[in-house]
């Protein structure tokens, strides 16, 4: 599989992560409301995403045939990363309708985890973390 297979699945959901921490941010700094449902609600499309990914993206057929350490089983393991992260979001998005006292503790855990995944997408989608690394010594006689 090479990376031009790899570019939307690992592009989409990284948007979605950056979309929705920015839309919790200015909904937490603004104090409204309506930019924090928003950026919960884009975290969740983001999980929903990743999972169409998963379960409709073939992966796992390149996953078996290219072995354990191929950027496809990461980019699999990831996104059902971010499947979690949209349950945590969606709980979180619950928890803030119904105005609950451990809110806020939820809602940083989501964030930081989400902020993690955002991290993990762009190593996938790194060429130097798929193997493709020039060996230095050849570089040297060139």
């Amino acid at each position: 599989m090479n990376s031009a297979q790899l570019y939307l699945p690992t592009l989409l959901p990284q948007w979605g992560i950056f979309a929705g921490v920015v839309l919790l941010t200015v909904g937490y700094v603004e104090k409204k409301i309506i930019w924090t449902q928003l950026g919960w609600i884009t975290l969740i499309i983001t999980g929903m995403t990743a999972l169409w990914f998963n379960l409709f993206g073939e992966f796992n057929a390149f996953a078996a045939s290219e072995g354990a350490d191929a950027p496809v089983s990461h980019l699999i393991a990831t996104g059902w990363k971010s499947v979690a992260g949209g349950v945590l979001a969606a709980i979180s998005l619950l928890m803030l309708q119904l105005k609950k006292k451990r809110y806020p503790l939820l809602a940083i855990l989501t964030l930081v985890y989400f902020i993690l995944i955002f991290f993990l997408y762009s190593q996938v989608s790194d060429p130097a973390a798929k193997g493709d690394k020039i060996n230095p010594q050849t570089q040297q006689k060139q």
